[in-house]
This record gives structure tokens, sequence and C-alpha cells, in this order.
């Protein structure tokens, strides 16, 4: 996206393809781009009476592996529609077919291609290789390019330093998202790529706008350019937080406690009175064998995915191929304390040939009024 976004949808188009060929009768599809480190998913309902003569019932109960792309976009003709006037919403593969004839429909379901990685268990270690080098060598083990930023450090003083035991086979997606996690990264499959990036910085990231305008002289019915708005503050989570990490540390042999805070500030542009909010509300873990440096860096990153969970917006827009999981959007208008950014839990992109084509957003950030004292 250039510029700042904002929707603008005129005509969608969407097309599906299986193992490579266009298929007929897309009767609807719902595909789910969820938060980075879990696979994306989809459920797709066909017409079978439409599809190609040599793909009848039979056809369809004999197949051993489907592979899936959906695809969607706004091409300047919508009279003559080329795959390269559209965007790719997932690329995967079926894990459950189902057909009902007396219903004129065959329903499949699947992943996206991170299930390669989910269902692949590895007992390597991969203790000499870094971060970086790991992603770019399961990628292309899967046949997936590697959009890879390169990382600093070898897995095994990352297990050194985090404590962590591989002992027995794990998924390789477990791997990748560990590794994402210790070196401040994402991961995730977008079509046929493996990204393993820093996470998105919206300092940087051209934020996706929705945009409230209320009524005035010139419109008596507010102005938005989505269909539906909804906006949450969780009440519990928006009281002072305090985490508390307590660890034992083996060489030095005493145990120590830290501790991060966040507490409410009085901003006056979002804020006019100061209310009580109670006690903080707080949380306490044990992790052994940490450094005091370690252990507060745990408790700083708990307190940031705590407060993560306090400001909630869903929102319906026309159909937008662009937005995705990686996208930074921005509720502005409102003149109220849920105008901030916010960061997608979920984006599903839905077609139906009565509805078209939508686009329904989850997404999730902490209060303005909320500052982080470690």
């Amino acid at each position: 996206m250039s510029g700042e976004s904002v929707s603008s949808a005129t005509a969608p188009r969407v097309a599906v393809f299986a193992n490579g060929e266009r298929l007929a009768g897309v009767d609807s599809f719902e595909v789910d781009n969820n938060t980075f480190y879990h696979a994306d998913t989809f459920r797709l309902t066909l017409c079978l009476s439409e599809q190609a003569a040599n793909r009848d019932w039979n056809w369809w109960s004999l197949q051993t592996e489907i592979e899936i792309e959906i695809m969607s976009g706004y091409p300047q003709d919508p009279a003559d529609v080329r795959r390269e006037d559209l965007t790719s919403l997932l690329v995967g593969f079926v894990d459950d077919i189902e057909i009902d004839p007396i219903a004129d429909e065959i329903v499949m379901a699947g992943r996206d291609l991170t299930a390669r990685f989910i269902d692949t268990k590895t007992i390597e270690k991969y203790q000499n290789l870094t971060a970086s080098q790991v992603a770019t060598k399961l990628a292309l083990e899967h046949g997936l390019t590697p959009v890879v930023t390169e990382t600093q450090g070898t897995v095994g003083s990352y297990y050194q330093i985090d404590h962590v035991a591989m002992q027995d086979d794990r998924p390789q997606w477990d791997v990748l998202t560990y590794l994402a996690n210790v070196t401040g990264s994402v991961v995730y499959v977008k079509g046929r790529e493996l990204h393993f990036e820093p996470k998105p910085d919206p300092a940087v990231e051209t934020p996706y706008v929705l945009r409230w305008q209320p009524p005035n002289a010139d419109s008596a019915s507010p102005v938005f350019n989505a269909m539906k708005l909804t906006v949450q503050r969780n009440l519990t989570v928006a009281r002072d937080i305090k985490v508390t990490v307590r660890s034992w540390n083996q060489k030095q042999k005493k145990g120590f406690t830290v501790t991060a805070n966040r507490v409410k500030v009085r901003n006056k542009t979002t804020s006019k009175v100061v209310r009580p909010v109670g006690p903080p509300q707080q949380y306490s873990y044990f992790f052994p064998n940490m450094t005091p440096d370690e252990a507060q860096k745990k408790a700083n990153q708990l307190l940031k995915d705590i407060s993560e969970h306090e400001v909630n917006l869903n929102a319906d827009i026309p159909g937008d191929p662009e937005v995705a999981q990686a996208t930074v959007l921005r509720l502005e208008g409102t003149g109220t304390a849920f105008d901030q950014l916010y960061f997608p839990a979920s984006v599903v992109h839905s077609y139906n040939d009565g509805t078209g084509y939508r686009t329904a957003i989850r997404a999730k950030n902490s209060s303005p009024e909320s500052t982080v004292q470690p």
C-alpha cells in the first residue's frame, strides 16, 4: 500500500484454483489470516453441478491431495479478469472435503502452507546455525521462498540463555516460532513465501485508516469507510498492572524478584476527569535459572502482552486483499480514547455469491493512556 490507505472497493472479483486450474461455480469462501505464529485457514464451497465434466462426484472422491489458491482483487476490466490482476489471499492444501449431492455442494476446508512445518517433526537442534539460517533452511526444504532478515547469535546460545531443553522431536513450526520469539521477530507464511522478519514498526508502516466522521451540517448521519465498527475496552486490564517474575539463580545460589509496572497517566486529550482505578491487577510468574537481566526482560514482555488486550476493535470493510496480519490499523475521527493504532489478531476475507466480498478485522492494542515503567 502506498500513502495513507483507506478502503476504496468498487468492482471486486475472485478466483479459486485447484492444482493450478481455475474452478467454476465458486459459491463462497472464507480465508482467515490469523495472527503471526499460526496457520491461516480456509473454507470453500463450490456448486457441484457447475464443475467441469471430467470433475464429477467420483473424481472429487478419489483425490488424495488438492492444492488450493484463493485470489481476489479489483481488476481494471471486471469483464476480463486475469490472474495477474488479482492478489493471492492464501495458498494451501485441503484437509477435509465434503460432498453433498442433495444440496449440490462441495465443501473444502484446510490450512495454508504453514501446515507443512506443523506436520513435519524434527530432532535436529541446529546448534551452530543462526535463527535466520534455520528459517532459510526449513523454507527451502518445503519449496518455499525464504523472505528472511538476518539475525545474530547461534541457536545453541538461545537455548542456553533461555534455559530451554530440546530433547524430543517437535514440529518444525515450534522451532521457528520459538526462534522468532527470542529474536524479536515474527514468522508467517504468505502465499509460497516464509517470512521471518522484525515485527511491524508502527513508526515506519503506513497505517490502514478507518476514518469516522460525525454528523455535521452537510450530513445528518455519520460517515465511515466501513460497514461495521465496534470498540471494546477491558476494564480489568485497563487498571494499573503489576507483573512480578521470581527466579532462582543456580550459579549465585540465591533467589530474587523483579517487577514491571504499567500505570495510568492522565491524558488531557482523552481524559477530562481523573477517576480512581483501584489497586493494580497483579500477575506473578516463576521461571528457574534466570539472571536478573533476563528476568526483567521477561517481565517487560509479559506486561506488554497483557496490556495489548486492553482495547479491542472489530470492523467490517469492503473486501480488501491488501489487509493482512502485518497491516497496522488506525482509527481516527471519533474524538474518543479509541482513536489510536491497532494490530490485527485476525483478518477474515469472505466471499458469498449473494453478498459479495468483505473483509472482517479483529484487532487489539493497549490504551494511549497507559505507560510501561520497568
